[in-house]
């Protein structure tokens, strides 16, 4: 088995996307080494590439037929397309479609196409290009991650882009919201969980196809819409009244504030106090039936209080 991962991403390994990439290759390559198969990976890295725009000359369909006449690395690109059995391609949304080096290396796929006018009923669209090489027995994958709070209804862009390009049904898809999550270490054991069902779809996708019961836990929230969305407002460190920047601590204890489950309510309110020691600031958490909210004048009495350094 020869598999071609495209990591999109701006970022490159520091891509949210690719450690779900990298998870759902974890869970291939279990089954493949229990299977006995051989397990070849290539990976590319779309932002160490020299990659230019299309010129759209259409010298590689009548001049020099299935060359582009611009040499870079994309020459490279297009044979290892060939090479592979599978191809996934990890990014991030952008702009409700792929980053913008990655619609270079897509576009610049037309020297893989013939000319001739065609039609292919599994495709969207009102006509095609057939394919220069022979592409049968190929598979596609697409993994994304979005900044909103679910990947539902914002992917319209990319399944047209790929039933336009494999088909529709032609390629398979795992699509996650909540992508910034993946990068904060004080939330791995939440993200830790969802990219082990990654996992376990890519060992399910190894012996034949993702089940419908794994591809229901992959469209689970990572956290309900309120509480992430609240979090992605506050991380900014803007001051929504005022679009001024606040300051570092005070953010801090808002996103505190916001992970508090009003369903763990004692029966009494509970005042959290942080004192940050390095900065001389203290703000407090006020924890109730209804929910939380942050006090900055130091008001209330404490149930508990904190001394830690910001850093900390």
């Amino acid at each position: 088995m020869k598999l071609l991962v495209i990591n999109g991403s701006p970022r490159g390994n520091r891509s949210n996307t690719y450690k779900l990439t990298k998870a759902f290759l974890s869970g291939m390559k279990e089954n493949a080494d229990a299977a006995g198969e051989a397990f070849e990976l290539v990976e590319i890295q779309v932002n160490q590439l020299k990659i230019h725009p299309c010129l759209g000359c259409f010298s590689c369909w009548n001049q020099t037929p299935g060359n582009c006449c611009i040499h870079d690395d994309m020459e490279e690109v297009i044979q290892k397309l060939l090479w592979a059995d599978i191809t996934i391609w990890s990014f991030p949304l952008y702009y409700f479609t792929v980053p913008g080096g990655l619609k270079n290396l897509i576009d610049r796929q037309l020297p893989m196409q013939l000319p001739f006018m065609t039609e292919n009923e599994k495709q969207t669209g009102n006509g095609s290009h057939p394919p220069r090489y022979d592409m049968t027995g190929k598979k596609t994958v697409v993994i994304s991650t979005c900044g909103f709070y679910t990947a539902e209804g914002n992917y319209d862009g990319i399944y047209s882009l790929f039933d336009h390009t494999c088909g529709r049904d032609g390629y398979t898809t795992i699509f996650c919201g909540q992508g910034e999550l993946f990068r904060i270490p004080d939330l791995s054991q939440r993200t830790d969980q969802y990219l082990g069902i990654v996992r376990k779809a890519g060992m399910e996708y190894f012996s034949g196809r993702i089940l419908p019961e794994t591809v229901a836990e992959l469209s689970q929230l990572l956290y309900p819409r309120e509480t992430f969305e609240a979090w992605a407002d506050l991380s900014w460190g803007i001051d929504r009244q005022s679009g001024e920047k606040e300051s570092d601590a005070l953010t801090f204890t808002r996103q505190m504030a916001v992970l508090y489950r009003k369903e763990s309510y004692p029966g009494r309110d509970q005042v959290l106090e942080m004192y940050y020691t390095d900065i001389d600031e203290c703000y407090q958490i006020v924890m109730g039936k209804e929910g939380s909210r942050v006090v900055t004048d130091g008001s209330m009495t404490a149930t508990t209080r904190i001394e830690t350094p910001l850093s900390v």
